[in-house]
Formats: C-alpha cells, sequence, structure tokens
C-alpha cells in the first residue's frame, strides 16, 4: 500500500475517534442528569412515605375522635331525654347500680313496730255502731258455728256542707271622729255590705293559702277542689285578692320571721330560679322570670324558723338584706360566689359538706389517676371529720380536740400535694378545697353546728314544686304574697303551730298574732 493512501487512511480513522469520543462525550452528560435525577426522586420518596407515615397517625386520631363524639352524642342525647322525662327524673344509672342489693325493709325482728293506734275513750263514745251478721257461710251458704265477735274501727271524712253565718252588725256618726263607724264581730273578717256582702270565711281562705303557697296547688285546682269537696263556690281571682290582703295583713309576722332568723346561731341559705307562666321551653342559661323580670327563689332557714324571699338579684345584697350587716351567727352555703363577696368576708361560714363530696365523687369517675387518688383522699378526711363530729360526747374534750387537730393536718397535707395551676378538673377542685379551707371544718370546733345545708334545701323543695305545677308568679304583688305566706306555713309546722288556726286568727284579730308566742 502506498504511503499516502496509508496517511489516508490514518487521518480517516482520528477523525473516527474523534467523533467517537464527541458521541461518548454527549452520552455521559444525559447519564449524569439520569444521576442527579434518581438521587432527587430517592428523596421525594422519603420525604412522601414520612409525610403518608403522618397521615396514618392523624387518620387513627381522627377515628379515635370520631368515636368519642359519637359516644358524647348519645350521652348529651341521654341526658337531654332524661332532663324532659317526668315519669322518673331521680332514677338512679343502670350502670351506678348493684348487682346484688339489698333488699329494701327492715330485717325481721330489727326496728319497732307500729300500727294506727285505736279511737280513744271519747271517739269510741260518740261513734256509731254498725252490725253485720253470719247468718250462713258466705261462699257455701252452710251453717256457721262456734261464732265470736269482731271489731274493725273505721275512720272516715263526713260530707261538709258550708256554714253560712249572717253578721248583723249597727252603724252611726261619731261625732268625735266626723264620720260614720260600725261594729265588727271577732268572727268577721270583712264589714263590706250590699253587693260586696258576701265573702268566704277565714277557715276556707286559711285553707286555700296553704294549699296554694306550701303545696303548690293552683287557684284554679283549689277552687274546683273546694266546689268537690266543701260545695263551696269560689273563684280562683277571689282566692287571689283574698291572698293578696292575707299577706298585707301578715307583714308584720313576715318582718317577725326575718328577726327571728337574724337571731339564729346557724342559719342555711340557698337559692333556685323563679319563673312566671310560660308555654315554650325555657332556654338554657336564662334565668327565671316574673312576668318579664328575672328572678330568684331565695330561702333562709333555721331548725325553727323558715324565710323565702323573691328578689330580681342573686347577688349577695339579698343575704345583707334579709339577714342583718350585723349578722353573728354562722352561715351554712354552698360554693356560689355570690357568699364569698367582700361584704361577707368577717362572717363566720360552713361551707356545705354535701356539695364537696358529691364533687368528689364525680372527680373519683375520672380516668386519670391523680383525680381518683385526689378524690378518695379528700372523701376519706371529710367523712371521717363527719364521724368525729357524732363522736365528740363518747370521746371527751382532750380526746376530742387531739382527733380534730389529726383531721385537719390530714385534710391541709391533701390539699398541699394536689394543688397546682394546671387548667384540669383535679386542680381546680384542690384550688376549690384551699379556698374554703377555713370554712370547710368548723363544725368541729363549734358543737352542735351542722355540717351541710341540707335544711335549706329540704325547706328549697316545696318552692320548686310550686315553680313546677303551680306557674308561680305572674306579678311582683303575687311574689312577695306567695314569699310571706310560703315563710308563715313552713315556720308554723317547725314550730308545731295549727297553720290554718293562726291564718284564722291573723284574718279575725285586730292586732297579727306573734309567730314565736303564739296565743
Amino acid at each position: 500500500m502506498k504511503r499516502w493512501e496509508l496517511e489516508a487512511a490514518y487521518g480517516q480513522m482520528q477523525r473516527e475517534y474523534a467523533a467517537l469520543e464527541l458521541k461518548t462525550g454527549e452520552l455521559r452528560v444525559p447519564l449524569r442528569v439520569v444521576s442527579e435525577k434518581n438521587t432527587t426522586l430517592e428523596e421525594k420518596v422519603a420525604v412522601l412515605e414520612k409525610r403518608n407515615a403522618a397521615l396514618a397517625e392523624q387518620a387513627a386520631e381522627v377515628a379515635a375522635l370520631r368515636t368519642e363524639v359519637a359516644t358524647l352524642k348519645e350521652l348529651v342525647e341521654e341526658l337531654r331525654r332524661a332532663g324532659k322525662r317526668q315519669a322518673g327524673p331521680f332514677r338512679r344509672d343502670a350502670d351506678k347500680l348493684t348487682k346484688d342489693p339489698k333488699k329494701p325493709g327492715r330485717k325481721p325482728g330489727q326496728g319497732a313496730w307500729s300500727s294506727r293506734a285505736e279511737p280513744t275513750a271519747e271517739q269510741q263514745a260518740g261513734a256509731t255502731t254498725a252490725y253485720s251478721r253470719l247468718d250462713c257461710c258466705p261462699d257455701c251458704g252452710g251453717e256457721v258455728t262456734d261464732l265470736y265477735p269482731t271489731t274493725t274501727w273505721q275512720v272516715d271524712v263526713p260530707p261538709v256542707e258550708p256554714v253560712w253565718t249572717r253578721f248583723v252588725g249597727e252603724s252611726g256618726y261619731c261625732a268625735g271622729c266626723r264620720r260614720r263607724v260600725r261594729t265588727r264581730h271577732p268572727e268577721q273578717v270583712s264589714t263590706a255590705s250590699g253587693a260586696a256582702g258576701v265573702v268566704i270565711g277565714p277557715r276556707a281562705k286559711a285553707l286555700a293559702a296553704d294549699m296554694k303557697h306550701t303545696f303548690g296547688t293552683s287557684y284554679a285546682k283549689v277552687s274546683a277542689f273546694f266546689a268537690v269537696a266543701f260545695r263551696l263556690p269560689a273563684t280562683p281571682s277571689g282566692l287571689f285578692q283574698a291572698d293578696m290582703r292575707l299577706a298585707s295583713r301578715a307583714r308584720p309576722v313576715y318582718a317577725e320571721l326575718i328577726e327571728l332568723i337574724r337571731q339564729a346561731m346557724q342559719a342555711f341559705t340557698d337559692e333556685t330560679g323563679w319563673r312566671g307562666p310560660r308555654a315554650a321551653p325555657w332556654p338554657r342559661g336564662v334565668p327565671w322570670r316574673i312576668g318579664t323580670l328575672s328572678a330568684w327563689l331565695w330561702v333562709f332557714s333555721s331548725q325553727d324558723v323558715t324565710v323565702y324571699t323573691i328578689r330580681t338579684s342573686r347577688g349577695h345584697e339579698v343575704v345583707l338584706d334579709t339577714l342583718g350587716r350585723q349578722f353573728r351567727g354562722v352561715l351554712t352555703c354552698d360554693g356560689l360566689l355570690t357568699y364569698d363577696a367582700a361584704a361577707l368576708s368577717t362572717w363566720l361560714k360552713q361551707k356545705c359538706l354535701a356539695h364537696i363530696l358529691r364533687r368528689l365523687g364525680e372527680l373519683a369517675e375520672s380516668s386519670k389517676k391523680a383525680h381518683q387518688q385526689l378524690a378518695a383522699a379528700a372523701s376519706e378526711v371529710l367523712r371521717d371529720a363527719l364521724a368525729l363530729a357524732r363522736q365528740r360526747a363518747e370521746l371527751g374534750e382532750p380526746a376530742y380536740t387531739e382527733a380534730v387537730m389529726a383531721i385537719e393536718l390530714r385534710l391541709d397535707a391533701v390539699i398541699a400535694a394536689y394543688l397546682s395551676e394546671a387548667d384540669d378538673d383535679g386542680a381546680r377542685m384542690a384550688r376549690h378545697l384551699a379556698k374554703h379551707r377555713e370554712n370547710l371544718l368548723r363544725f368541729l370546733h363549734i358543737e352542735g353546728l351542722e355540717a351541710t345545708n341540707n335544711r335549706a334545701e329540704r325547706d328549697l323543695r316545696p318552692g320548686v314544686i310550686t315553680r313546677k305545677v303551680g306557674g308561680c308568679n305572674r306579678t311582683e304583688e303575687g311574689a312577695r304574697a306567695h314569699a310571706v305566706l310560703a315563710s308563715i306555713g313552713a315556720t308554723c309546722r317547725k314550730r308545731g303551730i295549727d297553720v290554718i288556726d293562726f291564718l284564722i286568727r291573723l284574718q279575725c284579730s285586730d292586732s297579727p298574732p306573734s309567730i314565736a308566742a303564739p296565743s
């Protein structure tokens, strides 16, 4: 091969080699880009995997929350239905019932057995006798032998007929007074004549007032009862007007009750909403009313006095107006902030332990162990304190004083162990105990002091029944009359005074009788 051919072939090979290197370089660049893209995709896949894991956790949490929401909705619906249920509003929760409950009633041979007492000799002498002969067997008509008498006493109410009394008096002109005057019989409640000369007597008015303001019966039902039981015509409006006049005459007696409650060693107080008639369900959180005014029924009780007052305020001013600023007794109340006002800061108080134990019982149902421990420890101390108060006479003063100090130290230790600023039920309960610490165990230091305000709650219960059944009041005048007459009725029963007799004397006497020393 010639030289120029070899050079030409060598040059061709050089050109081909350069072309191959160029193509190889071009291929290296995409490979590097692909490698970089693969690295970026791996990072994105890792991020997506993390996101998927987080989404899975969120989905599990959402599912748990949905389950909890469904449970809470069922509970809310059950509570809503229970609030409207009238057949069994106080029935116990089935989950809280014991599986093996004790049989009701006393055990055989336990307790004193009693029966209705036989009539007195005077009652037996005035009783009528009715005979029934046993001439033959009432079942088969056969002959009966070995006869002996049996006696059964039956007491019943006789048919009642209204008693009409005609009061005839005289009227004349008095030169000294320069007006006409007239006589009034001691049993006469009104001197009206002419078109207003027929009135209902004091006994019927007293009975109607007691039925309305103690038992919560409406004026319409009292009127219907009088017509059926006594054949006595009385309109609801007439009974209302009679109540207004009776309450006006009873104002001095009501003032006397307020003075008696101010002198009590221990005064129990509580309050509840008060309303007038309504057709639609009342909105939650809106206070009850007198007509268009928000109102509350207050009760102030002692062992032998009960005072009701219906006010448009739920503030501490009601307490000051009723008990007076110089009250020197012990005020027993619940945890309402009203009783913590600065104006009452110097008063001696006893916080109701029943309310606190009830709250601790609710706290014990918490799922948190710390809450359960606080509820158990505080409940044990308070129950031991109640038991210690009942054993005061048995222990003697030195041993009792030592036991009281031990209870005080135990309660301080429980509060200190769980006191914190956390925002949960347990911490709030501990702060509540610490806030009222001074007024929790006062009953251990004052003999005869009661640890709960159950007296006030028992006296408030008839008012709640009246609120539900009787329709309460449309006017402030009716609210004041109810407070006066209900207070007199409750106090008379506590003191063993015949309510009807007292109200009759109130209507017929020139000056109101004293409820503290009735004649």
